[in-house]
């Protein structure tokens, strides 16, 4: 092992520029230092252009480029310093498909076939190196499995390796925990400092118009209608109709400089990366190597070999924010050694030959990451004309294609953003901005996914945490919670407290990775019996909740009922489950809507709603408008005491009457409870079992909280976290935001036109792109899928993701699952194609077909599934309000 002086003493500093690194061609090493801009002359800042972005890196050059060539001719793009001088001028150029999300993946993939073609029209360089993905855990092999399985469904060629065909193939590969890898052939390696500047000239060519050396000094914003207006610069000012931030490290400054500030929840990084000359060649065709078990990744460079690392304890930089004067490309970074001894520790590791190389030079460069590790794209909530392109965490060459068309296409008038929300800006709030968090939390982030945890499929995150907690959370502590974190709140997801006195036999063959069955298993099957067979408490008080009011009522009804696709006109006290849809007929939001009175509405949702709930009202609002809509979640807390005894239980505790007759399912009403006033009670568990939502003032919590339990003993009464309510919804084909239901669904996919008013005759948003798919015919559809013959003591859990199959083709994924402990089997939620007819329409024959033979594919293993049009029967109390002939997904 190197001592950090022995290795700072090797190092031979290269003979290149500092700023201009070598790029491999077929031809040799290209220079791109060059800037190829149209005109070399210094250009004059327009008084108005329709869209200006900000940052002048490859993501703000494809932008550019994209909307040019979309036809928007009036872009002017400006840049503090010289076009791709920012963290591009460093990029490893490494581009591989493999990513967490679909939308990452398809970004990815869009951008390999842009090189492509401009490598055909303009003589971009680029090599085709495949990538290889080792495993040295058995965690790690089954996601590379699962990653196999994906790709195929998506169309993406991949091979597993076997590790005796690893040693044929790849010797120099040390280790002897070596199992697999996961083989991509279809990635490549590009120069990022040779696409930036031919992006730069080929939206110069389309009309854009690139101003360099000039600093963005203030957003100038109209408060009643929440625009961009205008820009100072250091070259003056500019008018203009959208603004885009592609800042890159720059970013949240420049999400400062407006009122209202925009976030941009961002911190830049310390990012290492080495060239190795080994005295003998280890391999000239050699691949991109990722070794995330190693933390690190490699690939050719000439006749050196890359070598970098994600830490498992990253170094943040500028917590004080992005020096001004910082040029990426000209302001080299000391080497911290401490640090970097990390990364070379792994690559010895990882390719043994590496500890006699000859470092040739050591990279210290800086990105930014974003507090989750994905990227942050969209119009930000804060302001109408504002788009956000940011926090790429490394990513930006491989993704600066993807990245550059959807923006585009979202400033020239998509009605829907169309991504998942885990790149969508909204699904941050406040606290996520905070600097002091950021820079906690991306010590963590750079290395989450590497080293054997990161293959872990329910893994937390563990900085930054304990921030937002209901007043309950103390009670949970003591009960031995274990805490999962959404939107920065504390859920209980399961207790502790609850372990049955179950003595496993070890001797069985249980899986032997975190994917097979659960250690809480027993733990959620004990609170999940007790929601059904007597009463549970659980804490939902991390739900958003918007309250939307007017004196003027019948604007506020027409208001809503324009906005939601569900008829809310109805009296006070009745609860309605509405999506709220874009023009496109896809979901924007999806909550249940409480009528407190004739002119106030609360809009409950998931948390990671939260933000989109507000933005989302708020974008459909009229200028002028007496509405008032208001955050409110921190105001309530809210138990949900579900089971068939939650009706006596609460009766106790007060003096209105719970029976079905006079308090129905999906109604509401004020109640005392315990004493405690002001609670609003709701006749819905999101499960299917009966019992009530409490909505309880916070300064009345502990108390009814404690009274429920103390009283509820007789009864049985059990604390529940969120694994339980998983396994009661899915067994009961409930859709889940987020997975299930996304901004890429319609009702009519997921199957809940019935909440949909489309023959009221009434207008909303979204009804006619609804009409119109009812009458050409879905595409995908929402179903249930049981599966047969999975042993859940030894084989892997399906946890979100696996293909389905029918007749043996690829036809979709599951988006949620559970186990279903009354089934007494796996339940896979999600969605299927057909692509069987020229049409591709799915219908319910065509889901029912008893011919059709349905898989699920759980890493390199086949389940058979059976295909449920509705929910299986369940045995179930009788509550008045159980249908068998519920339709699916409702």
């Amino acid at each position: 092992m190197y001592s950090c002086q022995r290795v700072a003493a090797l190092i031979k500093r290269s003979p290149l520029p500092k700023h201009v690194l070598p790029c491999i061609t077929s031809q040799g090493y290209c220079d791109t230092s060059n800037n190829g801009s149209v005109a070399a002359s210094r250009k004059k800042l327009p008084y108005h252009s329709r869209v200006v972005v900000c940052g002048g890196g490859i993501v703000g050059c494809s932008i550019a480029y994209h909307l040019t060539m979309m036809g928007e001719d009036d872009v002017v793009v400006l840049e503090k310093n010289r076009i791709g001088e920012g963290a591009t001028s460093y990029s490893a150029g490494i581009v591989g498909q493999l990513k967490s999300t679909a939308f990452e993946t398809r970004a990815i993939q869009y951008t390999i076939e842009l090189y492509k073609s401009l490598s055909e029209e303009h003589g971009l360089n680029w090599v085709k190196s495949g990538a290889l993905f080792l495993a040295r855990t058995p965690d790690r092999l089954h996601k590379l499995e699962r990653h196999h399985q994906t790709a195929r469904y998506i169309g993406t060629e991949t091979q597993l390796l076997c590790k005796d065909e690893m040693a044929e193939k790849y010797p120099y590969i040390g280790g002897d925990d070596l199992l697999g890898s996961l083989w991509i052939p279809e990635d490549i390696i590009v120069h990022s400092q040779q696409i930036t500047p031919l992006l730069r000239k080929l939206a110069e060519q389309n009309g854009a118009t690139f101003i360099e050396d000039c600093s963005l000094l203030s957003v100038h914003t109209d408060k009643h209608r929440r625009v961009v207006t205008s820009l100072d610069t250091s070259e003056g000012e500019i008018k203009c109709d959208y603004f885009i931030n592609a800042a890159g490290q720059w970013a949240r400054m420049v999400g400062k400089l407006s009122t209202p500030r925009v976030r941009v929840p961002i911190h830049s990084v310390e990012h290492y990366y080495m060239l190795a000359q080994p005295q003998d060649v280890i391999d000239e065709n050699m691949p991109v190597i990722r070794d995330y078990d190693n933390h690190c990744y490699f690939r050719m460079w000439g006749n050196s070999i890359m070598a970098g690392a994600f830490e498992a304890v990253a170094k943040p930089i500028f917590h004080d924010g992005v020096p001004e004067t910082f040029n990426c490309a000209k302001d080299r970074l000391k080497e911290d050694w401490d640090q970097l001894q990390f990364t070379l520790d792994k690559v010895v590791s990882s390719i043994p030959q590496l500890s006699s190389a000859c470092i040739k030079d050591v990279v210290t460069g800086t990105e930014a990451f974003s507090p989750d590790r994905h990227w942050i794209l969209g119009e930000a909530p804060e302001l109408k004309n504002y788009f956000l392109a940011a926090g790429f965490c490394g990513a930006g060459t491989a993704a600066s294609g993807g990245i550059g068309k959807k923006i585009a296409e979202l400033v020239l008038g998509d009605d829907t953003n169309s991504f998942s929300g885990k790149v969508d800006v909204k699904r941050f709030v406040d606290l996520h901005n905070n600097i002091k968090y950021l820079r906690d939390r991306v010590k963590e982030v750079v290395g989450f996914d590497y080293g054997a945890e990161g293959a872990s499929p329910d893994r937390q995150y563990e900085s930054a945490r304990g921030l937002r907690v209901s007043p309950l959370h103390t009670r949970a502590v003591k009960l031995d919670a274990a805490f999962g974190e959404t939107v920065g709140y504390e859920r209980v997801m399961y207790f502790h407290s609850n372990s049955p006195d179950i003595t496993h036999d070890e001797s069985l063959n249980r899986s032997k990775t975190t994917y097979g069955q659960p250690k809480y298993f027993d733990i959620v099957k004990a609170e999940y019996k007790a929601c059904r067979e007597a009463v549970a408490l659980i804490d939902m008080s991390s739900f958003s909740k918007v309250e939307i009011r007017s004196d003027n009522t019948e604007e506020l009804v027409d208001f809503l009922q324009y906005v939601c696709a569900n008829d809310v006109d109805k009296p006070a006290g009745t609860v309605i489950h509405t999506g709220m849809l874009n023009h496109n007929g896809t979901y924007e939001n999806d909550c249940s809507l409480f009528r407190e009175s004739e002119n106030r509405y609360l809009s409950v949702s998931l948390p990671q709603q939260q933000t989109q709930t507000l933005w989302w009202l708020n974008k459909q609002l009229p200028q002028g408008s007496s509405i008032q809509i208001s955050d409110i979640t921190s105001m309530y807390t809210v138990i949900n005491v579900i089971g068939p005894k939650a009706r006596e239980l609460i009766g106790e505790l007060t003096d209105v009457s719970l029976k079905i007759a006079d308090f129905p399912q999906m109604s509401g009403k004020p109640l005392y409870v315990a004493n405690a006033g002001g609670v609003i009670a709701m006749r819905l568990t999101h499960s299917h079992e009966d019992g009530f939502l409490l909505y309880i003032l916070s300064e009345y919590s502990l108390h009814v909280y404690d009274t429920l339990m103390e009283v509820g003993r007789d009864y049985g009464v059990r604390n529940a976290g969120y694994f339980a309510l998983r396994s009661l919804r899915t067994e009961w084909f409930f859709a889940y935001w987020g997975t299930d239901l996304t901004s890429q669904v319609t009702p009519l996919e997921c199957g809940r036109d019935q909440r949909c008013k489309l023959s009221s005759g009434m207008d909303f948003i979204g009804r006619d792109a609804l009409m119109r798919q009812r009458q050409e015919g879905i595409k995908k559809k929402f179903v249930m899928l049981t599966l047969d013959d999975h042993d859940i003591a030894t084989d892997n859990f399906p946890w979100q993701g696996e293909p389905i199959l029918r007749n043996g083709k690829y036809v979709g994924n599951v988006t949620s699952s559970s186990y279903g402990y009354t089934l007494e089997r796996q339940v896979c939620l999600g969605y299927i194609t057909n692509c069987e007819s020229a049409e591709g329409t799915v219908t319910m024959s065509y889901i029912t077909d008893k011919t059709a033979n349905y898989q699920v594919a759980i890493g390199n293993k086949l389940f058979s599934a059976t295909m449920h049009a509705y929910p299986p029967k369940i045995v179930t109390p009788d509550y008045g309000f159980y249908h068998p002939s519920k339709k699916m997904g409702t």
